[in-house]
């Protein structure tokens, strides 16, 4: 198992990178999730700092801080019961939510103590949609998957 989930993030690190409109895809991303109704009645939102590769997030940030919602990335080690709604990142995601991450298991372990009524959005750009994604029984899904 370990050795797929390998093998699918190097190739969807490579696949990422090389998408040359990374930021227009990322603007609509964040057009799609702001659309969302839990995102609109978000009070509270957990959004990652995009790295190399990932969805550009400021601009979305502006727009929560904009809406009178409170933001705040992962680094602030928030309570896993604060957020509203978590913005996750993922080097691949299935329709059904199940995703790839970095590999270090952060948002799994964050995602397994929220609050059940705090919905989980996962965003990547539509190459990194595939059919499935190999899973273990500590991997979190997501609620929502939403791509460019």
């Amino acid at each position: 198992m370990e050795a797929d989930k390998q093998t699918l993030r190097s190739e969807m690190r490579r696949l990422r990178t090389a998408l040359p409109d990374r930021a227009e895809r990322s603007v609509r991303i964040w057009d799609r999730v702001c659309a969302l109704p839990a995102v609109i009645e978000a009070s509270t939102v957990l959004v990652f700092d995009d790295i190399a590769g990932e969805p550009h997030t400021a601009g979305f940030v502006e727009w929560c801080r904009a809406q009178g919602k409170v933001v705040a990335p992962p680094e602030a080690e928030v309570d896993p019961t604060w957020p509203d709604v978590v913005i996750v990142p993922g080097l691949a995601f299935a329709p059904s939510g199940a995703r790839i991450g970095q590999g270090g298991g952060w948002f799994d372990r964050f995602l397994a103590q929220t609050r059940i009524d705090c919905t989980s959005i996962g965003v990547c750009f539509r190459p990194q949609l595939v059919d499935t994604v190999p899973t273990e029984a500590h991997d979190i899904a997501v609620d929502v998957v939403v791509t460019d």
